[in-house]
């Protein structure tokens, strides 16, 4: 996906390690979802071992209807509607009732109907069995705009929640050995988000936070990226140094990357690498 920030990380093929959460975080200057795009197609381009393409990506939107996405993936050069079964969009935006209807009435195109809709957002038990029982163990889960649940008054312990039964069912399925499951959440961070934050960073592997440079953005620098292990990685990390091993996996360490958007893509490299510089 990006070599830049891949190794930065160590992500050798690109994207998190299966079973792993990975929280994306920003800000009204500094727009993290930027990265969704590109999570959805390194996940539809992985294969397994034999080759095979067999991942499968849930997108669960709180914040867009699956028109943008397909928009976006579209100028990203990868066309959503040829990824069938491959590519599961969850309506957790728009009202079931409206949805249901324009379906009916057959105003809303087959490629953009969604795969799931939560018609209630309080309640997302059936989401959960969806999840859990029909998609396979090979399951990218993509959360975007979580602190919409804030929004609507749900509260920072319904959010933590909806976040702790997600990652259960991803650790569940990438236990199996069958498949790369793994969950990545977006969160808009302001005052009324930061508990929410706070308590994701304790429920995740890696934490990826954009921001905007003091000095104010430009053509060749857009923001800052921070990344920094979750406390689930820093324990990971110590059962390892614990244990000895005679080759432990290589540590990941906090890393500060500039990054530019562009149309078709978010290009990261090292502060003062930026081709303006060079």
């Amino acid at each position: 996906m990006y070599k830049t920030l891949s190794s930065a990380v160590n992500w050798p093929q690109g994207l998190p390690e299966p079973g792993t959460t990975t929280v994306v975080c920003g800000d009204i200057e500094a727009d993290g979802s930027v990265v969704v795009p590109h999570f959805i197609q390194g996940a539809l381009q992985e294969t397994s071992p034999g080759g095979a393409t067999t991942t499968v990506v849930v997108l669960v939107s709180l914040t867009q209807t699956m028109s943008h996405y397909m928009h976006v993936m579209r100028k990203m050069g990868v066309n959503l509607a040829r990824h069938p079964g491959r590519f599961q969009f969850v309506d957790a935006l728009t009202p079931a009732p409206v949805g249901a209807e324009l379906a009916g009435s057959g105003m809303v195109a087959t490629a953009t109907r969604p795969h799931f809709s939560v018609p209630d957002r309080a309640d997302w038990s059936g989401f959960f069995g969806w999840l859990a029982d029909a998609q396979p163990p090979g399951c990218t889960v993509v959360v975007d705009g979580l602190c919409s649940l804030l929004d609507q008054g749900l509260g920072c312990d319904f959010a933590v929640g909806f976040v702790d039964t997600c990652r259960r069912i991803v650790e569940a399925k990438a236990a199996r050995g069958a498949g790369a499951a793994r969950l990545v959440a977006t969160l808009f961070l302001d005052d009324f988000s930061e508990a929410l934050a706070r308590s994701l960073v304790r429920r995740s592997h890696y934490v990826l936070s954009f921001e905007a440079l003091a000095s104010g953005s430009s053509t060749e620098v857009a923001g800052q990226l921070t990344v920094v292990p979750g406390h689930l990685f820093c324990h990971i990390q110590k059962k390892e140094r614990e244990a000895e091993e005679k080759q432990p996996a290589a540590e990941f360490k906090p890393a500060l990357l500039h990054y530019r958007v562009s149309d078709t893509t978010v290009e990261f490299f090292s502060p003062g690498q930026s081709r303006m510089v060079l």
